[in-house]
């Protein structure tokens, strides 16, 4: 196996800049509204597991073709068809080792999918709540995948082994409840439709018929993912 040893001032200083605007949200958003109608397990999330910002960095497409991965790659000649990215961020769940999540690399190479190495948010460097110094983004899919605190990248043959790309964030039928559960039946969880929020509303309001003032209905804003 081949490594390559690209820093973050390489990335700034070889690569172009991008700016994409992408809405992240977590797959657990809503959790607790989820929890009245069957109890699941995570953090308690109302409605504000989401978050809309202007991210800017190199796009991942280009990082890997600086390193022999030409674009719109789904398999590498070594049989690499997965990027995983590896956080400095150490976690229990994985027994004290890092954080760590992967997408296909048919995804990572295509230009158009926008999935970026952003060291800048809102026109900003990103601060260290956000991933400071580098972090994925990876649009239309569950924040999970957007790893923060970056240090390494792989290629491999198999989805990420890691625990929440294995033992959490899949899709199950309601017949399935902690005591049958079989992991291995499912795919990581990808794709996610982005919900929006009326940020000026309680619940307990009532809104008249017709047409609505524009400002009172939004997606929520600061990226929490």
């Amino acid at each position: 196996m081949s490594e390559f040893l690209l820093g973050f001032a390489m990335i700034q200083r070889m690569l172009p800049k991008y700016s994409v605007t992408a809405t992240l949200q977590c797959a657990g958003n809503r959790r607790t509204a989820m929890s009245k109608i069957k109890t699941v397990k995570g953090v308690g999330w109302d409605v504000s597991a989401i978050g809309n910002a202007i991210w800017g960095g190199a796009k991942l497409s280009d990082v890997l073709e600086l390193v022999g991965i030409p674009k719109l790659t789904s398999v590498t000649r070594f049989g690499g068809r997965h990027v995983e990215f590896i956080s400095v961020d150490k976690c229990k769940e994985e027994n004290g080792g890092p954080y760590k999540a992967s997408i296909p690399l048919s995804q990572a190479t295509n230009p158009e999918a926008d999935v970026l190495l952003a060291y800048e948010m809102n026109g900003e460097p990103l601060n260290r709540d956000h991933g400071y110094p580098l972090r994925v983004v990876v649009p239309s899919v569950i924040g999970a995948r957007s790893v923060k605190w970056l240090e390494d990248i792989n290629i491999i043959a198999e989805e990420c082994q890691g625990l929440f790309m294995q033992k959490d964030y899949k899709m199950f039928p309601p017949s399935v409840n902690w005591d049958n559960i079989d992991w291995s039946t499912r795919r990581p969880q990808m794709d996610f439709p982005v919900q929006c929020v009326i940020c000026s509303l309680e619940d307990v309001s009532t809104v008249k018929p017709g047409k609505q003032d524009q400002e009172r209905f939004a997606v929520q804003t600061g990226e929490t993912a």
